[in-house]
């Protein structure tokens, strides 16, 4: 047996709260499971999109609810995000987040110039408002999670839904929501055994929720 196989064998994984100095790798897996679960890098022109999306905004605007998932050389390799409350949260995303994304992108390029996955996220910068919120009373709080193919099928998905619910817990939450591609089979089983019920659904997305008792 050779030395990277004993290695493999002997990964271990650690979840530890997230920094700013996390976001880069955080982004990065962002991309690597942004397609339902799979790899996303082919349908993107800009690599850090998606992350400047779904990620960076709950790593500046709610840091005390980031958390990664690291190896043991280090490595980010998944991480797990959530809000307290996602109606206070999207406010200032639109008041904090948005306004450093429409410097940043501060064009809307033509749908044939780039991507249509980019120029979606770029046209959501420019035209998020509070009637895109969807909003559930009873489960006031967000989460998202993504871990690498490395890093699943070993419980550690399990570990992070479960440690990200007890913080929101110990917040004062009643109950969590989340959002999923409605092909991702995988994900919907995975949620669904860890106690998460429909909520609403359509034909891209189906909208998870979780009440604490």
């Amino acid at each position: 047996m050779t030395a990277t196989n004993n290695k493999s064998i002997s990964q271990s994984y650690n979840i530890r709260p997230c920094t700013i100095a996390d976001e880069e790798s955080a982004v990065a897996v962002c991309l690597k499971t942004g397609d339902a679960g799979n790899d996303a890098t082919l349908f993107f022109d800009d690599p850090k999109l998606l992350g400047y999306r779904y990620v960076s905004p709950y790593i500046h605007l709610s840091p005390e609810l980031a958390f990664v998932l690291e190896d043991s050389d280090g490595n980010v390799c998944g991480y797990v995000l959530a809000t307290l409350n996602n109606d206070v949260f999207y406010k200032q995303y639109l008041e904090e987040w948005l306004p450093k994304m429409k410097q940043l992108y501060s064009s809307i390029p033509s749908v044939d110039e780039i991507e249509k996955r980019d120029w979606q996220i770029i046209q959501s910068f420019h035209n998020d408002n509070l009637e895109s919120l969807k909003v559930f009373d009873d489960y006031p709080s967000l989460l998202h999670i993504d871990l690498l193919p490395k890093a699943q099928g070993k419980g550690y998905g399990t570990k992070m839904i479960h440690h990200i619910e007890s913080e929101l817990q110990r917040r004062g939450s009643k109950g969590v929501h989340l959002e999923m591609a409605a092909n991702n089979d995988r994900a919907f089983h995975f949620y669904t055994k860890l106690g998460f019920t429909v909520l609403a659904q359509d034909q891209e997305t189906i909208w998870l929720g979780k009440k604490f008792s």
